[in-house]
């Protein structure tokens, strides 16, 4: 799965993570997103069982708004974007919302989770199992990562030191596809 958007090469991902590859999600024409949000959607569906019906579906720029203003479409709820500066989520005049709102954050690809901490982090949304879901098209797995470059660095260290913070995303993502190791 997602293998005509997977491209080998040497790669240095937005937060200083090397690669032997990368993802082109923005590649995959409107009919293959609609195809794949709509089968990442039969796994929400069955997820909101258990947990919740979501109310309102955010959408990480950039893919992650394509994304998620699909699913939003599809179930039928508001859709905001989430842009990656607090500066620009101002600019955007969310309305207000209340603690029982359970979101559905969406991003294309999840590597350490870090873009999902700050939206929530930007949100103000308290971290608790009924209050937020994640969803991904796809989960890199972070062993096949190589993080030499951001060891040892205090600004970037910090993004991937394992916390309690990342196993409530790895409690609460859903995603299409996940990387083998």
């Amino acid at each position: 799965m997602f293998s005509k958007i997977i491209k080998k090469g040497n790669f240095v991902l937005a937060n200083g993570v090397k690669s032997s590859y990368d993802y082109n999600y923005g590649s995959l024409s409107d009919t293959m997103n609609e195809a794949y949000c709509s089968v990442l959607l039969h796994k929400l569906e069955d997820w909101q069982k258990e947990h919740g019906a979501f109310n309102i579906v955010v959408g990480i720029e950039t893919e992650g708004i394509r994304i998620g203003y699909e699913l939003a479409y599809s179930m039928d709820l508001p859709f905001y974007i989430m842009p990656h500066k607090s500066t620009e989520l101002a600019q955007l005049g969310w309305p207000k919302h209340t603690p029982d709102t359970h979101w559905l954050i969406v991003d294309d690809i999840v590597t350490t989770g870090s873009s999902l901490l700050n939206a929530v982090d930007l949100l103000g949304i308290e971290e608790k199992p009924e209050s937020v879901t994640f969803a991904s098209m796809i989960r890199r797995n972070p062993k096949n990562l190589d993080y030499s470059d951001v060891a040892g660095d205090p600004k970037k260290e910090q993004s991937f030191v394992r916390d309690e913070r990342f196993d409530f995303i790895d409690k609460r993502l859903v995603y299409l596809f996940a990387e083998p190791e």
